[in-house]
């Protein structure tokens, strides 16, 4: 019978699990561990044929255990439960295969179901247990994850630091920065293993956010599969490949390229700049994710505006569950400033993303004297104005 490992450090939220997953005793066998190193001693003991896990532990978390999981067991298919799902990062995750991001509290007869979907995914090819290098990136930065990855393969050997969440720095070869992340995410069949930081604190030379810089890795690989396929086109034609084709001018001008895109984003949110107390404004993914920014402060704009954006999803699900439909706009007084968190969500279903409807969030932080009537209006004009680079 199949065996699924389970593996949180709360006891009590362990035992509830086996209690609520009783009733399928008959399809499989539930084993438990309370960090990532007792999870190890499981694994190495006996054959375990899925694995559901929590982030947050000590002595070893989750991040390492399906670092290490990568290495040793390949194929095995993997559930992560974290306290920052949406269905937008959910998506995500499960495009990957075998892979499965559910939220807590945890739904027992979804996770039963996202456990027999496994199994029957079992022997597929995945990376770190389905996360591709790109989720996996993602998820730390949820985390605000601070860690130093080797990013292996056949062919390469390469390194990604991570500074709470965000990428700072990277190396492969002789390369480093940017390009260095971008050849890294290009990499397939990659292994990710987590190495110890050095005493001597890692240089940060790469100072974009982590969503522009996935944009821009998805645009470079892109172009260079487009490129091959236009050689290898005309190898086939005994042809020389196109110099001055109108295609190769094609590529940067489709909406959703990375730097052009960002430097659009960019010129748009300057527009905010002329108001009266303007402090910051960025643009975020619905699963707080940044992609643009704006500040006149030195203000941690990525974790301010991942955490409104937290408060602003759990707002919108209380008037879902009030029945007066989904809200739109969260305005934070504090002491010091004024958090203004705006959606735009052009799906049919507005608790859903749909494909060719901008789904975005506008963050923006006013002084606490600001023209807050103003903000408001401008913040209104031009999130229409930014959504056109995400239909």
């Amino acid at each position: 019978m199949n065996k699924v490992l389970i593996v949180d450090d709360e006891v009590r939220f362990l035992q509830s699990i086996e209690a609520g997953l009783a009733s399928y005793a008959d399809r499989f066998n539930v084993r438990t561990a309370t960090n990532g190193r007792s999870a190890l001693e499981i694994l190495n003991a006996e054959k375990i044929d899925l694995l559901v896990t929590d982030l947050r532990m000590p002595e070893m978390d989750g991040f390492a255990l399906l670092a290490h999981v990568a290495i040793t067991s390949p194929f095995m298919p993997a559930i992560v439960m974290t306290a920052f799902a949406t269905p937008e990062i959910e998506e995500k995750v499960n495009i990957t295969g075998t892979a499965r991001l559910l939220e807590k509290p945890i739904d027992f007869e979804r996770l039963a179901e996202a456990i027999l979907e496994g199994l029957q995914q079992e022997g597929k090819e995945g990376a770190v247990a389905g996360f591709s290098l790109a989720n996996f990136l993602q998820l730390l930065s949820l985390e605000q994850k601070t860690c130093l990855l080797n990013i292996r393969n056949d062919r390469s050997d390469g390194y990604i630091y991570l500074e709470q969440g965000e990428i700072a720095a990277a190396v492969a070869g002789a390369i480093k920065g940017e390009d260095a992340l971008f050849f890294l995410l290009a990499c397939e069949n990659v292994r990710i293993i987590f190495k110890k930081l050095p005493q001597k604190k890692i240089a940060k030379v790469i100072n974009k956010p982590l969503m522009s810089l996935l944009m821009e890795g998805m645009r470079r690989v892109d172009e260079e599969n487009h490129r091959l396929t236009v050689t290898q086109t005309a190898a086939k034609n005994r042809q020389p490949p196109a110099t001055d084709s109108t295609e190769e001018k094609e590529i940067p001008h489709q909406p959703n390229n990375g730097g052009k895109v960002m430097s659009k984003l960019e010129e748009i949110l300057e527009k905010m700049r002329d108001i009266e107390g303007f402090m910051a404004v960025g643009v975020f993914t619905p699963n707080g994710e940044m992609a643009a920014q704006v500040t006149t402060t030195n203000l941690k704009l990525a974790e301010i505006g991942s955490l409104a954006n937290d408060v602003l999803l759990k707002a919108q699900k209380a008037t879902d569950v009030m029945n007066v439909g989904r809200g739109q706009v969260v305005h934070i007084e504090a002491p010091k400033a004024h958090v203004i968190a705006r959606c735009l969500n052009e799906a049919d279903d507005f608790s859903q993303t749909q494909s060719g409807k901008a789904h975005i969030h506008l963050i923006m932080l006013l002084s606490r004297d600001a023209n807050l009537a103003m903000g408001k209006i401008k913040l209104e004009a031009i999130i229409h104005q930014v959504a056109e680079s995400f239909r």
